[in-house]
């Protein structure tokens, strides 16, 4: 089974990235988290998106932000990239066991372009253009969410979040998404 997958590509002002992958790793994971959430609401630029009110998943979002804007930083990129994956939990039965695998059913691929803005008109042309990117790509996923909704499994389990899921960045400007995805699945440890 072969994953659906959702690409998001913006171009963002250096000094607004952080806050932008967080909305948009927050409003992902708003739409997707099965079971019982609380909601909350966030302003970004001239935005209101909705976010989930735990502390958990707010802490896995911060740390991601973090380390991506860390290898921005260190490796000088002006382009990061990092993905969200949702997995169904399947028990594989071989002669004499049973095992658990993870199935990836959905995977959102983001692509922040950065520049840094040297003038003031530079900086309301791109907050504006921010602003309208954002306000797409939040239409977007909730477009995809609402109508792509046959390729997700069936909830067989009691656990509060019934899919676990992964955000993680390449560790090089040289990965690739295909690359990138085959470590996430071989490292369980990065899922929630």
């Amino acid at each position: 089974m072969n994953p659906e997958v959702y690409p998001i590509e913006l171009t963002v002002d250096r000094t607004f990235v952080a806050d932008i992958l967080r909305g948009i790793l927050h409003t992902i994971l708003f739409y997707r988290v099965f079971g019982n959430i609380r909601p909350k609401e966030v302003d970004l630029l001239d935005i209101t998106y909705s976010a989930i009110d735990d502390l958990e998943i707010e802490k896995k979002v911060d740390d991601n932000v973090d380390q991506f804007m860390r290898i921005l930083e260190t490796q000088g990129n002006q382009k990061g990239q990092i993905a969200v994956m949702f997995h169904e939990k399947r028990t594989k039965k071989a002669w004499f066991s049973k095992s658990e695998e993870e199935i990836c059913w959905e995977q959102w691929a983001v692509t922040i372009n950065t520049v840094i803005c040297r003038t003031d008109g530079e900086k309301s042309r791109i907050r504006k253009e921010m602003d309208t990117q954002l306000t797409t790509c939040f239409s977007n996923i909730i477009r995809f969410v609402n109508d792509k909704k046959d390729h997700i499994p069936p909830i067989t389990t009691s656990d509060a979040n019934p899919f676990p899921f992964q955000i993680v960045i390449p560790s090089t400007t040289y990965d690739t998404w295909s690359t990138m995805l085959k470590r996430m699945l071989a490292d369980p440890s990065q899922q929630i």
